[in-house]
């Protein structure tokens, strides 16, 4: 296996690690949405488990390291997944307060 095809595998197996990230990311967006809709009573629980998930999600994307040799649309994806884990809490914390 020469260099490029090295290069390749890495920017493929980086590709499937950022589109589970973004599975993850809609998940936790589903939860937060059916969440806002349930008693206050037991979920507390819940709360701090997702908030500890989206803490972990935020500690993972944004230690990704930004693609090399051209791959635009990986670090575009990257940006994208920073942006979302942002907004993401943001949601959460607006459905605590309600």
């Amino acid at each position: 296996m020469n260099i490029v095809e090295r290069q390749e595998k890495l920017v493929a197996i980086q590709k499937d690690y950022i589109e589970a990230l973004e599975d993850a990311i809609k998940t936790l967006e589903d939860e937060i949405r059916e969440a806002s809709e349930v008693e206050q009573a037991g979920r507390e629980d819940w709360e701090k488990s997702i908030e500890g998930y989206i803490d972990e999600l935020h500690g993972i994307i944004f230690s990704l390291p930004e693609p090399r040799y051209g791959h635009e649309d990986l670090h575009k994806k990257i940006v994208g997944l920073r942006k979302r884990i942002k907004d993401l809490y943001a949601d959460f914390k607006k459905m605590l307060k309600k």
